[in-house]
This record gives structure tokens, sequence and C-alpha cells, in this order.
């Protein structure tokens, strides 16, 4: 059954006075006035560029059961914290205490929302299941995550993101998991981490964290998931080309479905186009086996099929693969990879935009993107952002018959379209910040 605190109990909880009647009840929060439904508990959360106390007024004015603010308001009682967000994280942790869930938590510079995704259906086809909804992965999304169980919950896969060294550490002090793992550890965020060998410290922390019986899945094609497993005495489940789960085999048949042969469950059809994903299978296939699951093709069709990255759309005449979820150097590797390996009589043309907080190394990352580029036969590039000359001149230099810097992404689509025609598959793809949605709305709008 669904949750319910008072305000005497939030007050009590977060250890700070509160105005209003204390016998009033809630049974969720929310910290976006956009999306706050009647009921809920609004906690005013501020950051650099805005502060959470301006909302309280509108969030009465939906129906808000209380606020959590850092000074008292009209309209409505208020819990009066010095930190709103320390609140939030404080009282997260206080109910993911009242819960005996197994709780999962995934890290990675690259593929955690698909593992997140892969092994909750896993888990699910024997579990009450809950997941990290989209990306909130963050110090805000994490502990809305854990206030998702309830009496109800068996299983929480928790997704962690960072910024900076200790975020993974302070993440996992609040969902407390039991068991863990990094999906792989590449160049990600280095404006923030200042060198890989950061990243790996920090996404590290979510193996130390673990509890004594805890369990650690490790990525035995990653030589730094290998080094965080160290850091960890308890049981490790190995899975990669090596490792207790095995990808003996990854081949695409002719309507791009990929076929994968794992010991020890055997073969699995999937609808992914991306050889990379068979990582995120193999993970979530060794937690599954871990808990006494043996059937994996169905779960994982069904969650392959609603992923967010990596979808295969037609626009027009063309195949497009809409990869505009994020971006960064080892995924943006990974999708021309995909790209390359596409089943189709046409060219192959990626449109992609910049890769952005890679700090110093941006420059080297980029034209590393447009070599590779070359390397695997890309009949055309198109790029845009601060860094897309980088791409195209390594691009050319590489042999991309065609490739050319394009900013404005409407304009992007027109050249897209005008070189474009039946068999041929668009990648398009950039950091979230780069929208290049925009590129395949453009494209689409040409052919209506």
């Amino acid at each position: 059954m669904p949750w319910s605190y008072t305000l005497d109990d939030l007050g009590r909880i977060l250890g700070a006075p509160h105005t209003g009647a204390g016998e009033i009840g809630f049974q969720s929060v929310s910290t976006d006035t956009r999306t706050l439904a009647p009921g809920q508990v609004f906690f005013a959360l501020s950051g650099e560029k805005f502060d959470g106390g301006q909302f309280v007024g509108e969030a009465f004015a939906k129906g808000a059961a209380a606020a959590v603010t850092t000074h008292a308001h009209d309209g409505g009682p208020c819990v009066v914290v010095p930190d709103a967000l320390q609140a939030l994280q404080r009282f997260a942790a206080y109910h993911r205490s009242q819960y005996r869930p197994l709780v999962l938590a995934i890290t990675g510079s690259c593929g955690k929302t698909t593992s997140k995704d892969f092994v909750a259906a896993v888990l699910g086809s024997r579990m009450k299941t809950m997941k990290t909804q989209g990306n909130l992965n963050n110090e805000i999304g994490c502990p809305l995550s854990l206030l998702q169980i309830d009496d109800a919950t068996e299983a929480a896969v928790i997704e962690m993101g960072a910024a900076k060294v200790g975020n993974i550490r302070e993440l996992c002090e609040l969902a407390r998991p039991a068991e863990s793992a990094i999906t792989l550890v590449a160049p990600s965020h280095l404006a923030g981490f200042g060198s890989i060998e950061n990243v790996a410290a920090t996404k590290a922390e979510i193996a130390e964290t673990l509890p004594p019986d805890g369990v650690f899945y490790v990525n035995t094609d990653d030589p730094w998931c290998m080094r965080a497993a160290e850091r960890f005495s308890g049981d490790k489940v190995r899975f990669g080309s090596v490792g207790e789960v095995r990808l003996e085999s990854c081949t695409f048949a002719s309507n791009g479905e990929m076929t994968l042969n794992v010991n020890p469950v055997g073969e699995l059809r999937l609808p992914l186009a991306c050889r990379a994903h068979a990582t995120n299978v193999l993970l979530a296939i060794a937690v599954g086996l871990r808990h006494d699951i043996t059937d994996f093709e169905g779960p994982l069709r069904e969650a392959a099929a609603n992923r967010v990255r990596f979808k295969i759309r037609r626009v027009g005449a063309i195949e497009v693969i809409d990869d505009t979820y994020n971006a960064s150097p080892v995924s943006m590797a990974a999708s021309l990879e995909g790209l390359a390996e596409r089943p189709a009589p046409g060219r192959k043309i990626a449109a992609l935009g910049e890769m952005l907080e890679l700090g110093p190394d941006a420059e080297r990352l980029h034209h590393d993107v447009g070599e590779l580029a070359g390397r695997l036969g890309v009949s055309a590039v198109f790029a845009r952002g601060d860094h897309a000359s980088a791409m195209i001149d390594a691009a050319r230099r590489n042999g991309v018959p065609h490739a050319e810097v394009i900013q404005d992404p409407q304009s992007m689509a027109a050249a897209i379209h005008g070189i474009t025609g039946p068999g041929d598959v668009l990648l398009v793809k950039g950091s979230r910040g780069m929208r290049m949605e925009r590129v395949i709305e453009a494209l689409a709008a040409m052919d209506h």
C-alpha cells in the first residue's frame, strides 16, 4: 500500500518546526510546481539560477498540503529548514530505512539508463520492482526515486550519476544498496572531474560503500571496473568476455535485430541495433541469475523496444537512428559503430552535435570522433557546436567524402535531405544541451 506521513512526522524526521495542523497527511512529494498534484508536499529547492521559495505561493494555489522552505510563507503550512535539498535527502534516507527491498545501484560513464531499464525488467519478471524514472540520477533524482518505495516494493533499481568526486558515495549513503554495478568508465564530465582517474575513483565509490554481505557485478572488459572490484571484499559476479556470464558471440540479422549467444543461458534475439548494448544485456542476465531468474528474452525484448537510446525510426525515404538523448566520447563511438554495422543497402550518414563538459581534452576527443567516422567508412558527416570543426577536419583527413560544419539545425536538415535517398541510414547524436532532435524534426517536416 502507498506510504503515508503527517506533517508532525515530517517535522520530527527533519528536526524542524512547522506551521499549521500537524495531523495533515501526505503520500508523495514534489519539487516542481509545473507537475505538482494536490495533496503533495512541495520541497522548495533552490539553485544558482532559481529560488524555490518564489514558487511556494503557486504550490499552495495548486493544492500542496505543505511546503518545506527556508522561511515561512502565507497560504499554507510550512516546515522551515536551513536547506530544502538537504531536507529532501534526509526525508528520503529515513523513508528508505523503513523498508527492506533489494536495492541495486548502477553507475557508469555510459549505459546507466539502459542497464537500469534492462535490470529492472528482468527483476520485474519475478519481483515487484521500481526503478529510477528517466535519468533522475543526481542528488535530487535519487531521493525522489527512493520515495517511490512502498510496502509492495521487493526490488529497487537506482541509477546514480556524478559530476564530481564524492557524488556517488553521497547517493549510496542515501540509498544503502546491497548490490551494485559500474557499466564502464570513460572520459565524461571531465570539466568537473579533471581526469579519467578521478572519474574512475568516483564510480568505484559504488563498490566501496557496499555492505560486507553485498554483491558487486564486475564488467571484466573494462580495466577500471576490474580495479573497482578490488575495493570490495564481498561476493562478485563477473560478466563480459570472461566471467560467470560470458558473451560468446554477437551478430546482426538482416532485419537489424541483435543475436547474442550468452553462456550459460544460450541464444537471445533482441531488437537492439548497437553492439555496445550487449554489455547492458549481460549485466541484466548476471543480476537475474543471481536471483534465480532464468527467463530473459521476454522481459529484455520489452525493455529494448521501449528504450530511449538508439531508437530506429523512418523519416521519409531514409532510416534514422535517433540517439539524441545524450553523448560522450564512448557513447559517440558506440553509436558510430552501430551505424556502420546497420544492415542497409544505402549510405551511412552522421549528424553529430557537440559533446559537452569535456574540459581541456574537448578538441582532441572531438577529433577522435571524426577520425573514427572515417575509419568506419561513414559516407557523410555533418557537425555543429564549438568543436564541430575538429570533428569535420578529422573526418575529411580520414576519407569521409562529404563532411561539413552546419551550425543551424534547420540548415543541417536541409543539407541532409538534399543528399539522402532510399536505403540510406542517418545517425543523429549529440549532448542533451545541443538538442539534436531538432534536426530530425526539421527533416520530418520536409517530407510532409
